[in-house]
């Protein structure tokens, strides 16, 4: 594991020195019939560089990047440094991995009693889409929506869908036609705030303000599931295949052309049950991660999933799950190799033009290594 770490780092610093490849056609859009692999990069993390490294040898179809709006921007007079954003996208850019930003945890003085302003929020969104243009592909915008942490108000399906639309009708207005992404929604654990909707409900309120009409992409993040990647069902939490729900209440509300973006998923750890503490171990975990990703791609619905952490996210309370692909300076996880397996099966190396294999087409299952 430490060989495949340095080397890694040694084609990083290499690679860093060749021109921007020609973007490709990004995976997992509304139109594309492939199904798009992706994984998460985290500027305030430990083991930056090493992510990059990753994020560079494993040819990934996205990089998820976490944008913490108020550490970013501590006051609206603030000086942005976007140096570690800036190195993010383009190892991106160089290794033809398609970019998305989620906007997370906005500042208190963009904050309004309803929810986030409407206008500082919109003004944010059209200076990292001018910063990095096509670079950047899509914006996941204030994920968990559903919950009073991450909307930093009492949610309101009408005042997100009120700002998404105003976001939306910004960029359109400098001709910018990147995806936004919608909602992050998150299924409730034990114990959540009152004030936090059921992310189902949520989504109906969505769709009653009109979702089906501006809304080409939902997301959903599981922050906590239990049990195996097949059950549809789980006392006192979430299965995996909670996303099948999430997609009846999409074909009830006649959105059948939209895409269903998994955005976060972290294996179960043993938090919700005694029965999943099994998958705090790698080697299980890994397993569980593998066929989970098998299971996934299968879905015509099910645009990009986003299975990882390239580096862990900042040490703080988080969504993140605290295990990443990079578990020290020289170590990977052992999913790094069964990870980078799949997405060659699905990326064949033939130069360029990473033609890929639609999602109908069944992949073999890799051994991982130890």
């Amino acid at each position: 594991m430490a060989k495949i770490l340095r080397w890694a780092l040694i084609c990083a610093l290499l690679i860093g020195f060749l021109p921007v490849r020609e973007a490709q056609a990004a995976r997992g859009i509304p139109g594309s019939a492939e199904f798009g692999y992706g994984a998460w990069l985290h500027p305030n993390g430990a083991y930056f560089d090493q992510g990059l490294a990753l994020l560079q040898d494993l040819a990934l179809d996205w990089v998820a990047i976490e944008v913490d709006w108020a550490s970013m921007a501590a006051s609206p007079e603030a000086a942005v440094d976007f140096s570690k954003l800036d190195r993010a996208v383009a190892t991106a850019s160089r290794s033809g991995t398609a970019v998305l930003f989620s906007l997370t945890n906005p500042p208190d003085w963009a904050m309004t009693p309803a929810g986030p302003d409407h206008a500082a929020t919109a003004k944010f969104v059209l200076t990292l889409s001018k910063l990095y243009g096509e670079q950047l592909c899509a914006i996941e915008l204030l994920p968990g929506a559903n919950t009073i942490a991450a909307w930093r108000a009492e949610p309101d399906p009408t005042a997100y869908a009120s700002l998404f639309m105003d976001v939306r009708a910004q960029l359109d207005g400098i001709g910018n036609s990147m995806y936004l992404v919608a909602g992050g929604l998150r299924p409730l654990s034990a114990g959540a705030p009152v004030a936090d909707w059921n992310d189902l409900d949520f989504l109906r309120g969505l769709y009653t303000a009109g979702a089906r009409d501006w809304m080409p992409i939902l997301s959903i993040q599981f922050q906590q599931v239990t049990g195996t990647p097949l059950q549809t069902t789980a006392d006192g939490g979430t299965p995996l295949r909670h996303y099948e729900m999430v997609r009846q209440v999409m074909l009830d509300n006649g959105h059948v052309n939209g895409l269903l973006w998994m955005t976060l998923f972290n294996a179960p750890d043993g938090t919700i049950s005694a029965s999943d503490s099994q998958f705090a171990d790698r080697q299980h975990q890994t397993e569980w991660l593998q066929q989970a990703l098998i299971q996934v791609r299968s879905q015509l619905y099910m645009g990009v999933v986003f299975v990882h952490n390239l580096n862990p996210a900042e040490n703080k309370p988080s969504v993140y799950s605290p295990d990443a692909l990079v578990l020290d300076r020289t170590t990977v996880h052992p999913f790094y190799s069964v990870f980078k397996a799949i997405i060659r099966q699905t990326n064949p190396d033939t130069g360029a033009t990473r033609p890929g294999r639609s999602k109908g087409t069944n992949l073999l299952k890799s051994k991982y290594k130890t």
